[in-house]
């Protein structure tokens, strides 16, 4: 089975999530496209991976017609190349992210993988025709690359900011107001890919800038904070439960619904937003920085051992070798017309 995809080859989420399911035998077929403002690591995918800087229609379509399936990740970046694979009899999957698709697809796939609960709640999907499309709910697998460790008190806490995620979503500006609050004797370790817009002047927090290895990326730490706005599917929340950390992220589905509940943050209430104005309209969680310090507090020096031991179980039940199968079960059976 040839498994095509679009993607890019950049440090960010949809970079690192390609990647992983060309590195896992997922994708057979991948064509890479630049980024706009990211630099591209072409050296991820074998040299004879094709390349195009811009969306070239034409060149999609060649691309696609040597493949069975089409599996795009948030985007087909061509909406046109999904109508055309149709027509070709190549199966095309969307893997959404709800709060980045048009509220109307200009095409839609011939079946949804969705990555989180949230995004199963929006799709299947009404074609407009009467038809709905398929939808199946798979997790995305974690990365054997995140080797658990054993974690026994809470006094060391991480935020990774990344990029800053879209519209400031990864809670960075949360996490350094609340820092104000912070009465206990922490050590906050906070890593952002680009240089931070707000001034941190307090000696508890070590900041850290530029791109952290991967493979080592979560050695350290006991509390994994990350008071994240909205959002369905979270590679940095599964790799830091998985890595054994204490995860402290918002009280909101789905993730209440996957993580020991007890250390979430309390959210305050939702505000409804639009990215860019264009895409569909989801809630935009909000955070009192005094509830997010009072969280830090709370479990600042408690023995967390049995969390961090449950994260073990949770990477293996969640891993690529237990996940794979299903995933290529589900793409066969699309591609012989079973499912």
């Amino acid at each position: 089975m040839r498994v095509g995809s679009i993607v890019f080859a950049t440090d960010q989420g949809l970079g690192i999530l390609a990647k992983s399911f060309y590195d896992h035998g997922i994708i057979t077929h991948p064509l890479i496209i630049k980024h706009t403002s990211r630099p591209t690591h072409r050296e991820w995918y074998d040299p004879k991976t094709p390349y195009i800087e811009t969306i070239d229609s034409n060149y999609i379509r060649r691309f696609c017609d040597n493949v069975d399936v089409m599996l795009f990740f948030e985007t087909p970046f061509d909406w046109s190349a999904i109508q055309y694979c149709q027509n070709r009899g190549v199966k095309t999957v969307l893997m959404p992210m709800f709060e980045c698709e048009p509220e109307h697809l200009p095409c839609a796939p011939d079946m949804f993988l969705n990555p989180s609960l949230l995004d199963q709640q929006y799709y299947p999907y009404s074609n407009g025709s009467g038809k709905t499309i398929d939808s199946i709910f798979l997790p995305v697998p974690v990365d054997e690359g995140i080797k658990w460790k054993q974690r026994t008190e809470a006094k060391i806490f991480i935020h990774n900011a990344g990029h800053g995620g879209i519209l400031g979503r990864n809670g960075t500006a949360q996490v350094i107001d609340a820092m104000k609050f912070v009465k206990s004797p922490i050590q906050l370790i906070l890593r952002s890919q680009n240089h931070l817009k707000w001034g941190v002047d307090d000696p508890r927090v070590d900041i850290q800038i530029g791109n952290a290895p991967y493979d080592s990326l979560w050695d350290e730490g006991d509390v994994f904070l990350f008071p994240e706005r909205f959002n369905g599917l979270s590679l940095p929340l599964q790799e830091a439960r998985a890595s054994g950390m204490l995860v402290m992220c918002g009280d909101r589905f789905p993730m209440n619904t996957w993580l020991p509940r007890e250390p979430l943050i309390p959210v305050q209430g939702y505000n409804r937003t639009r990215i860019n104005g264009r895409f569909n309209s989801f809630d935009d969680a909000i955070f009192s920085p005094e509830t997010v310090a009072a969280t830090i507090d709370e479990w600042y020096g408690r023995d967390i051992s049995a969390i961090s031991s449950s994260g073990a179980e949770w990477a293996s039940q969640n891993s690529w070798k237990s996940l794979k199968p299903k995933y290529l079960e589900v793409l066969q059976k699309l591609v012989e017309g079973s499912l």
